[in-house]
Parts: structure tokens; sequence; C-alpha cells
């Protein structure tokens, strides 16, 4: 009677493992390790249900038991209405078409222990910019394929292959940072079909011409190479409650940004405009530091309260002043709003100023075309494709 029991346990078992189960508004299916379950796709009449922002956590609880969340299945949020997505650090494995043609899907942080992005992974989406942390060696064919709100990309100092089409028709990418010291290899005519007058910021002067020799990097009418310069931008950082967990930051600047906890251990590196930062049961410092995967700019501190949210910001943080609108069109840059006894610059990103002086509303004229700019107005910097 003791092995039937052993031998029927067995059995129902292996059918759990078999079926999908359900929690926070995330479908999982067991995968063939023990205690470890697989983000999948949430069909509900034939349609990918998926909707909004999901900060997928990295262990879910079923009938009792805890299982490590560690892959996303082929497909999952595809041709879904999700819109941020917040993948945890023990997610080791993407399949294909994960996110694809995801169409509203503007933002993801992708796990630290990730190694590839596969085949037509983010293929059609919205996404605005986009970093690869280190540890990804291979970005798969037609990754970020048709990605028309693509402006910037920031590869690791790890990234040693790129398929065809990776970043083929991304029409509105204008800045690419590469930390990787050897161009990377690219495997097809059309990694980066349709590019054109992109910005690439390349570790140094000597790193330059491993990519000027490259038949693909070094194509004049797709890049114009540059060396890293040293940034510093000083941020404010806006908080909001999420939900009882999170907390909820706003990012932005077209920069990538490594999040470390309290014990200063790295948590995140993301380009997205939101952040959620962990709420605990007590006050909570986190250290943001802005970076280009070549150069770490001044860090600021974030404390979070559990029950009052984004309590305070102390290092670089600055009191809030009005924030101005800041657009461009045909070589000008206009400046809106109450920027009364500001001081305003203008540099591109290779630290060359433009302009300066004490502003109210403001027209910053005649700039080189099809560039990338700094734009500091008081405590407030923001940057823009001109």
């Amino acid at each position: 009677m003791r092995y039937l029991f052993s031998f029927l346990t067995a059995i129902i078992s292996i059918s759990a493992c078999a079926g999908t189960f359900v929690s926070g508004g995330i479908v999982y299916s067991f995968t063939d390790n023990f205690r470890e379950v697989a983000v999948d796709q949430n069909i509900v009449d034939g349609i990918n249900a998926y909707e909004g922002i999901y900060i997928i956590p990295s262990v879910v609880n079923y009938e009792g038991e805890n299982y490590l969340v560690t892959a996303i299945t082929e497909s999952a949020f595809a041709h879904s209405k999700v819109t941020e997505v917040v993948i945890p650090n023990s997610v080791t494995r993407i399949e294909e078409n994960a996110f694809a043609f995801a169409t509203e899907l503007t933002d993801v942080t992708l796990p630290l222990e990730l190694t590839a992005i596969p085949d037509y992974c983010f293929t059609g989406t919205g996404i605005v910019n986009i970093v690869l942390p280190e540890g990804i060696q291979d970005v798969g064919v037609g990754a970020f394929k048709d990605c028309a709100m693509l402006h910037t990309v920031m590869l690791p100092s790890s990234l040693k292959y790129i398929d065809d089409f990776a970043f083929d028709g991304c029409h509105n990418l204008y800045e690419m940072y590469c930390a990787a010291t050897e161009a990377p290899i690219t495997l097809g005519d059309n990694t980066f079909g349709g590019l054109q007058n992109v910005d690439l910021v390349v570790t140094d002067d000597e790193t330059i011409d491993s990519y000027t020799d490259d038949t693909m990097w070094g194509n004049d009418d797709t890049f114009t190479l540059f060396p890293n310069e040293d940034f510093y931008p000083t941020m404010e950082f806006n908080g909001e409650t999420f939900n009882q967990d999170w907390k909820k930051i706003t990012l932005g600047n077209n920069l990538a940004y490594k999040i470390y906890d309290e014990n200063d251990e790295l948590v995140a590196v993301t380009s997205a405009s939101h952040f959620y930062l962990l709420a605990k049961d007590h006050d909570t410092d986190y250290t943001i530091v802005p970076t280009t995967l070549m150069f770490d700019s001044d860090p600021f501190t974030v404390t979070v309260d559990k029950t009052t949210g984004i309590e305070q910001f102390i290092d670089n943080a600055f009191p809030a002043e009005p924030e101005p609108i800041i657009v461009a069109h045909y070589g000008t840059i206009y400046i809106y709003g109450d920027t009364y006894k500001r001081w305003t610059y203008v540099w591109d990103i290779y630290g060359r100023l433009y302009y300066q002086r004490i502003s109210s509303d403001a027209q910053v004229i005649d700039l080189p075309r099809n560039r990338v700019y700094v734009v500091k107005v008081g405590n407030y910097v923001k940057k823009i494709f001109v």
C-alpha cells in the first residue's frame, strides 16, 4: 500500500506540473524543474488578455507552495495590451516572440541574469529606450525589428553577437551606446536595416578603430562614431504609491539607471520611464546611479517609507521646480514655461556647449540637426533629438 501511495502521489505531481495557474493576474506554467514556473500566455476568447503594468514577482505561491519564477514562455505577452513590464532577476530565460507586437509596450526592465535576447522578442513594440544588462552576449534575429518608437539603445561590454534584422526598421533610433571594446559581430546584412545618422558612442578613441574597421559598424551612412564622454545629470525623482508593496518613481531623460538596495546590492539596470521600488516594513534607502554603461554619474539616494511612499530624496536631489516644456523642430529647440531667473544650457552629448543664459522662454536656433542635445533649465535636465 505504501508503494501504491507513492506511485499515486507521483502521478498527481506530474499532472500538476503539466498545467497552469493564475496569481496576481499573471498566468504561470510549471517547468521541468522542481518548484520553478514560467510566465505564460493569458488567452481569453482567443485574445492575449494582459493589459497595463506588470511587476512580475520572483517567487509566487500556489496552493501553499512557493515557486521560483525563472522563465517567460514563447509569445507570453505577444499581441497583448501590456504597457510596462519589470522582469525579476530570477528569470534566466526568455523565449522567442515573448513580447512581439505588444504595440502598447513602452517600457521594460530586463533581468540581470539574462544572457541572450531571443529571436523577435520585442519586434513591433512601442519601446522607447532599452538597456541590455551586463552578461547579455547575444541579440537574436529581429529582436527589436520595427520598433518604430525606439530612440536610445545601450549595449553591454559582454555583447558578442547581433543577429540579422535585430534593429531593422527602427527608423527613429538616433543614439546607441556600446560598451564592448571589440565591435560585436553582426550575423547578417540587415542587422541595422533602414537606420541612418545614428550617433554611436563607444568606450574611447582606441575602440573607435575596431568599429570603423567593421563593415557594418563602420558604415558612415548608418553611424557617426564618438568616444564616450562623462555626463553629470541633475535629477528630480517624482514618486508615488503604486500599491501597498511598490512605490513608483519617474526616471526619464533617455538615460539608463543602476538601482541598488539598502545593502548596496545591484537590483536592476533600467532605461524605463518608471521603476518600482519595494516598500519594506522600515525606511529603505535605494541608490540610483545614472549610467551609460561606460560611465557612472554621481549617485542619488531615495528613501522609501512603507506607509507614506517616497519620503525623501537626499544627496544630489533638489527642491522641486516647475518643469519647463522642451520641444525641438527643424533645428530649433523651444523652451516654454516658468524659467524666470533660471539658467538655461544646451550641450550636445559630447559636452560641447551651444547655449547658456538666464532666460524666460527661449529659442535655441540653427543647431546642427540629427543630433542629440542635453538641455538643462535650472535643475531640470532633458535629452532631446533635433
